[in-house]
């Protein structure tokens, strides 16, 4: 029950911070706001634990942490952007396809082995995803595409923790990403700096806490319950994107968006098959 509970309220936050992305869209940068979310998670993550309590015999697998700070600085960059471009239950419902993109680069980043479930998946997804962006699109193609590499950086991320998880705690993990994309942020926000005002500024620490609180929702989530029996509560974002995009941003959700992201989410949570010698 806990874990049903934690994984919608990751659901919820995890939307919080979209719609508060494409509200703020409007007068600051994306990587401002993307800045202010690494910000505000890194001064969290210093509060629950010191930089005296890092596990510094972490950084010795620093090339996987970068790839996957890389994988999120990329990821979280374009979802960003996409929210700001297009209605957000369209993006979010793009982002399903995460886990089968993830699956897909496993092939080549863990050596798994590529099955017929996952091509499935593969087809399935892509179909969902042109089912949503093919028809009655209201947005910029700009927005979509942002998405789609959103949820592919995505994919690599969740590859990369599968291969840090071996050695690493979760917290060492979220903590790294956090010192790697702290720096490349303020690069980046650096270009396009525009200084938020009072009340933008707090809009933006409130985004920054939202993202933490659903990543430790869903870890919670996960250490509670096997992931197939949590993972359709995920669908809870679609459903909280659509409501509160309509109600916050009037932004209305279309019958294709419904249609592609159920099949978007069904080929998600198909089963994989364990064939012999060979990993599902």
């Amino acid at each position: 029950m806990k874990a049903g509970l934690f994984m919608v309220g990751y659901g919820l936050f995890q939307t919080l911070v979209w719609l508060l992305v494409s509200y703020l869209g409007g007068s600051l940068p994306v990587t401002v706001m993307f800045l202010f979310r690494n910000l505000v998670g890194l001064a969290i993550s210093l509060v629950r634990q010191p930089v005296s309590g890092f596990n510094l015999g972490t950084f010795r697998r620093w090339r996987m942490h970068l790839l996957r700070a890389a994988a999120t600085l990329c990821g979280g960059l374009s979802i960003f952007y996409s929210v700001t471009r297009i209605p957000v239950a369209d993006s979010v419902a793009i982002t399903f396809l995460a886990p089968i993109c993830g699956s897909l680069l496993g092939v080549f980043v863990l050596k798994e082995a590529i099955t017929r479930h996952l091509l499935f998946k593969l087809v399935g997804g892509i179909g969902g995803v042109f089912i949503i962006t093919g028809f009655g699109a209201t947005g910029d193609t700009s927005g979509y595409l942002a998405a789609l590499f959103g949820a592919l950086m995505t994919g690599l991320a969740y590859v990369s923790v599968k291969r840090l998880a071996d050695t690493e705690t979760p917290s060492d993990i979220l903590n790294v990403s956090y010192l790697l994309m702290v720096p490349c942020a303020a690069a980046l926000a650096a270009r396009d700096w525009v200084t938020p005002s009072a009340t933008e500024l707090l809009w933006l620490i409130a985004l920054g806490a939202a993202f933490y609180l659903s990543q430790l929702l869903m870890a919670s989530a996960f250490s509670r319950a096997p992931a197939a029996k949590i993972l359709p509560l995920d669908y809870t974002r679609i459903l909280f994107s659509s409501a509160l995009g309509f109600l916050v941003l009037d932004q209305a959700i279309t019958f294709h968006t419904w249609l592609g992201s159920i099949l978007i989410l069904a080929v998600t949570l198909i089963p994989e098959r364990k064939s012999c010698g060979a990993t599902a």
